[in-house]
């Protein structure tokens, strides 16, 4: 009897601790201090890509480095791989404001971004490659994130 309370026990914060885990890496729409953005988050902070509205219809682009240094402004190609389907952006590499490395930016009207919106909206994972390497995150929650982008910043 006491052994079935102790699986009954550990099954749960088995559970809880997988649940608490898949919150800790998601998707998420934010509206803080008057800006909107979109990320793919780790821990409640953005992790490898954000998009935040510039100004109404306008979006930037910003896509985490790997702690390596790249000449301010210098040209990249970023490529946004949404289950097989690719497209290349151009951006340019600018400073982390935290950090020793380079990220990667661009900006757009909102209009140019949303093929690309859709396709994130929809799919089940995102490939992102840029001069600094490349990565996979899953899209779940993209879509009701990207949404609340796109609805506050029109």
């Amino acid at each position: 009897m006491a052994y079935q309370g102790f699986a009954a026990g550990a099954a749960l914060m088995l559970a809880l601790t997988l649940a608490g885990a898949a919150r800790a890496q998601e998707w998420r729409g934010e509206t803080a201090g008057g800006s909107v953005r979109a990320a793919y988050t780790q821990k409640g902070r953005p992790a490898g890509v954000q998009f935040e509205c510039e100004a109404p219809g306008r979006l930037r682009t910003i896509v985490s480095g790997t702690g390596a240094r790249f000449p301010e402004g210098r040209p990249a190609t970023l490529v946004f791989s949404v289950d097989g389907v690719a497209t290349l952006l151009p951006a340019k590499a600018e400073a982390e404001p935290h950090g020793p490395g380079s990220r990667f930016v661009r900006s757009d009207k909102a209009a140019e971004m949303k093929p690309l919106f859709d396709r994130l909206k929809r799919g089940k994972e995102l490939e992102l490659s840029s001069p600094a390497g490349s990565f996979r995150l899953p899209l779940k929650g993209s879509g009701k994130a990207l949404a609340l982008l796109a609805e506050r910043c029109s």
